[in-house]
């Protein structure tokens, strides 16, 4: 797909996203929406998934899991990189660390306590076509 299509693609999508915004906010202009970085909130469902799983998943899991949220095993850098590292791998296995469980708590205080159920469609978060710096609406 040249780059050109892949704009207009990504343009047509968010037409239909305000499009959206715009018909929720007739229907109840007193709900109050939010926003947040689509990347902010691929992270939080990939770190999510893991403690869901009880905190540490098999490696080919966790692979699957980075591709259901947008991510491939070349860019999970900034899950396994540094002293803060979210992420670590214990032999088969990547298990949450206690700086990604802090990250979890800091973005459920900002967002809300249901900051993940919802918040951003599924197939939004795999579709890379939308790119980490995109804002999503949500309603808190």
């Amino acid at each position: 797909m040249s780059e050109l299509e892949r704009l207009r693609q990504i343009h047509r999508k968010l037409g239909d996203v305000i499009t959206q915004m715009e018909a929720e906010q007739r229907i109840s202009p007193s709900v109050v929406t939010r926003t947040i970085r689509l990347g902010d909130a691929r992270s939080m469902a990939v770190l999510t998934s893991i403690a869901n799983a009880g905190g540490a998943v098999l490696v080919t899991e966790f692979e699957t899991i980075l591709a259901q949220n947008g991510r491939s095993l070349r860019g999970a850098g900034g899950f396994l990189g540094g002293a803060g590292a979210s992420v670590r791998r214990e032999g088969g296995t990547m298990r949450i660390t206690d700086a990604g469980t802090a990250s979890l708590e800091k973005w459920k205080t900002r967002y809300g306590d249901k900051w993940m159920e919802g918040l951003v469609p599924p197939e939004t978060l795999a579709d890379r076509s939308f790119p980490d710096s995109s804002r999503i609406p949500f309603a808190p």
